[in-house]
């Protein structure tokens, strides 16, 4: 069964994406509102901080909407360290066509600000630029970064 997953970190960048999973559809442009942009955990591999999204009225995170195979959840849940360093939920994002119900990562031990990597940071980054994303959107993730 083919289900939606929303991105909002390094797997927003088709090039990280195509590291865990074989198979996918997209990526599409798409936002989730309700939620905030944080850099809530460290992580070793990355050398700094690492992308979470935590509930906030007003606020809207920018992303990529993926179609995957639900089978192959189990392979991204381990690369997102569900269930211990992340937990998946449901939420709607939003795309071009409307509302759809997808599957996103939030943090499970979430701290104050921790700063990303340079190189984490970019590959969000392109990810963005590469799905149409402006440049106001592309310095607002900069200030979530680096506030």
């Amino acid at each position: 069964m083919m289900v939606n997953y929303f991105a909002y970190d390094v797997t927003l960048n088709p090039e990280v994406m195509r590291r865990i999973l074989a198979r996918w559809q997209g990526p599409r442009k798409a936002r989730l509102e309700g939620y905030r942009l944080t850099f809530d955990t460290y992580s070793a591999s990355w050398r700094g901080g690492i992308a979470g999204i935590e509930e906030s009225s007003n606020s809207q995170v920018l992303g990529a909407l993926y179609t995957i195979e639900s089978e192959d959840f189990p392979i991204l849940d381990r690369y997102q360290g569900a269930p211990n360093i992340r937990s998946r939920i449901k939420i709607v994002a939003k795309t071009d066509t409307g509302a759809e119900e997808a599957y996103t990562y939030i943090s499970a031990n979430p701290r104050r600000h921790v700063a990303p990597s340079r190189a984490y940071l970019s590959l969000m980054l392109r990810g963005l630029k590469a799905l149409g994303f402006s440049e106001s959107d592309l310095l607002q993730v900069e200030k979530a970064a680096f506030p």
